[in-house]
């Protein structure tokens, strides 16, 4: 259908002289299955075509779009953007529509058992995890598990050329696990994300969920002060997307927004830091063979040993610096306008494991989650995140839980120190594929 959709809109638009137009057709087909502590609540599956078409008149650029349940529904979503983009003041920084299209080699984005998905085995899954806990610890308990199974198809065509056509699927499968002891309660979230099914392992995922939720049972704050911290992979993970993420995007550049402006070649970060953009790696879920402006997508190392060698662009944000698109537009939905925004995001790992960097704390937080780091500062740099599973350890040994303590500080000054560290074991989740990170200091809100 999707194929027709983008074809149907091309051949309406040309009635309208116009001077460019794009269409962007997604079909989705996921399937739900959420289970709570009262036992299987929801088996939910849908299909959805959204539909994105974006129309240009001299510089006057708009982007109107919906959801089509016939093919004929573009008809009337082209001549909305007709019209709209007609009473528009012109974009001076307008160039045009991407010209150069085409599609980069991928794999490991499509598995056939999430193409037509057991919903049977999902079922199971949710089961277990929502009656395993207790076999593990008495003293937990899973408040609510989730699986989540979407197969997407997108096409994409131009006054350029297309149509061209990918597909991938996508998995997430969800648990929060409780804590109870006497008056004390813990609880801890986890989740596996990937596009196959391959590497899930139920059994893990509820046993780490167990262990953290029993070992930050009874957790209380530490006095404020400078600490060292280690963050496990996912929560390094959440900090490089809450404040490196935005900060180089070259909107955000362009806009004043990022305190990176000016610094390419320069030193940003450690020198134990390379991160690498790759919107081909496989098994990740930002991995596409073209972006949401149908540019292939490809391997950028954005921090080379902590030195800033790029950012990210879209066409859009390219010709304003006279750059070709680095394949990093993202819609947030088929019927917005696109920005650039990184697709898959791999930090090369150090060396040692997360056992021996704790015993090396002399007074540091193991941190294994937080929340709030989304209202940190990306265009000052500064984090800010609150601890709701950690572990306070001195000279080398746990001593008790922690958490309802900030975590704060300047994330360039945290992650260009000399001592950073980072693991030679990486994790690989989502868009995201790290190590854990030592931070020789960082300031700690608490008491």
């Amino acid at each position: 259908m999707i194929h027709e959709v983008v074809e149907r809109a091309l051949r309406v638009a040309s009635r309208y002289g116009l001077d460019e137009v794009e269409v962007y057709a997604v079909r989705s087909s996921t399937t739900d299955v959420v289970g709570t502590v009262r036992g299987l609540e929801r088996v939910v599956s849908g299909e959805r075509v959204d539909v994105g078409v974006r129309v240009v008149l001299g510089k006057r650029v708009t982007v109107q779009g919906g959801m089509v349940s016939r093919v004929e529904d573009v008809d009337s979503i082209v001549e909305a953007a007709a019209k709209v983009v007609r009473t528009l003041p012109e974009d001076p920084n307008w160039v045009s529509l991407p010209k150069r299209t085409g599609k980069a080699p991928i794999e490991g984005v499509v598995d056939p058992k999430l193409r037509v998905p057991d919903v049977g085995y999902f079922i199971e899954v949710v089961k277990y995890l929502l009656e395993g806990a207790k076999d593990i610890d008495r003293r937990a308990y899973t408040s609510s598990a989730s699986v989540h199974s979407t197969y997407v198809e997108r096409a994409i065509a131009s006054s350029y050329g297309g149509p061209q056509i990918d597909e991938r699927t996508e998995v997430g499968v969800f648990i929060n696990v409780k804590a109870v002891d006497g008056t004390e309660e813990s609880g801890y979230y986890d989740f596996y994300s990937s596009t196959t099914l391959s590497r899930l392992n139920p059994e893990e995922l509820l046993s780490r969920a167990v262990e953290v939720s029993v070992k930050t049972l009874g957790a209380k704050r530490v006095d404020t002060g400078t600490y060292e911290v280690v963050l496990v992979p996912r929560v390094f993970a959440s900090v490089i997307q809450a404040l490196l993420v935005p900060a180089v995007s070259a909107e955000s550049v362009q806009k004043g927004r990022s305190p990176l402006a000016g610094k390419l070649g320069s030193r940003v970060l450690s020198e134990s830091l390379t991160l690498i953009d790759d919107g081909t790696y496989p098994g990740l879920t930002g991995t596409r063979s073209f972006d949401d402006e149908g540019v292939p997508t490809s391997r950028k190392v954005v921090f080379d040993r902590g030195v800033l060698r790029e950012f990210l662009y879209d066409t859009y944000t390219a010709y304003i610096d006279r750059r070709e698109s680095t394949g990093n537009a993202i819609r947030q939905a088929p019927y917005a306008p696109p920005a650039p925004w990184m697709t898959n995001v791999l930090v090369e790992p150090g060396s040692g494991d997360l056992q021996s960097m704790v015993r090396d704390l002399r007074r540091g937080i193991v941190v294994y989650s937080t929340i709030g780091e989304w209202l940190s500062n990306p265009v000052s740099g500064l984090l800010n995140a609150t601890v709701t599973n950690g572990i306070y350890v001195e000279g080398g040994e746990e001593r008790f839980p922690v958490k309802g303590v900030v975590i704060a500080g300047n994330v360039y000054e945290a992650l260009g120190s000399a001592e950073l560290r980072l693991t030679a074991t990486v994790e690989s989740f989502g868009r995201f594929r790290v190590p854990a990170a030592y931070i020789p200091k960082l300031t700690v809100a608490g008491r």
